[in-house]
């Protein structure tokens, strides 16, 4: 029973790269400010940091997806190359979490809990992820190159959404270290993607 809820968790996961980290209907718990600064309710924000904490919302729930990313690894066989870049990202994931969750404690008017995404939007993301959840199926889906291939293509999408939000969130923040923080979240990012489309190029564009 815990096999097959890694492996269900593991398709979720793999869905939702591939619709680029869509961010899901319940919005993460913000985490408690310190005692000095009481945190600040969405309608008091100002324009622009609105705009960004939807922005850091994003972020953060992206960065939980990509902080799943090891379950893929329980699903199939994996090479080598596979397994150490899938890891890395995981790694990364979990490591932006909780910066996210440390700014959201330490900057009251960062907020990382909000859901910026129309309804409608949200049902065509699931519904996408629902039907690509059948690639992945243990049995019945794909495998092998193909498999990891699939996979790989879903991270160099995902990883691709993430570096371009860190750039333009950037662009866009007043605060001259969260300004710094998101750059060298987009550096991080760059890396990551371009380990993983240096992979594809070298090990999956080509025969065997």
């Amino acid at each position: 029973m815990k096999l097959h809820s890694s492996m269900l968790m593991a398709g979720i996961v793999a869905a939702s790269l591939i619709t680029g980290c869509a961010t899901s209907k319940t919005a993460p718990k913000q985490p408690a400010a310190r005692p000095e600064a009481a945190p600040a309710k969405p309608q008091s924000l100002g324009k622009q940091r609105q705009m960004l904490s939807e922005g850091y919302s994003m972020l953060y729930h992206d960065a939980g997806t990509l902080d799943l990313s090891e379950l893929i690894l329980y699903v199939k066989l994996e090479s080598d190359s596979m397994h150490a870049v899938v890891t890395a990202i995981s790694s990364y994931g979990d490591e932006l979490k909780k910066d996210l969750e440390k700014i959201a404690r330490d900057y009251p008017g960062v907020r990382i809990d909000l859901q910026p995404l129309p309804e409608i939007e949200l049902r065509k993301r699931k519904a996408i992820a629902k039907d690509r959840m059948k690639d992945f199926a243990p049995v019945v889906g794909k495998g092998g190159r193909e498999y990891e291939r699939t996979i790989l293509l879903s991270f160099a999408n995902g990883l691709n959404h993430e570096r371009h939000l860190c750039a333009v969130m950037a662009d866009a923040e007043p605060d001259a270290n969260l300004k710094k923080f998101l750059l060298d979240s987009e550096k991080r990012f760059d890396g990551l993607y371009e380990r993983v489309t240096g992979l594809l190029e070298k090990d999956y564009f080509k025969a065997p």
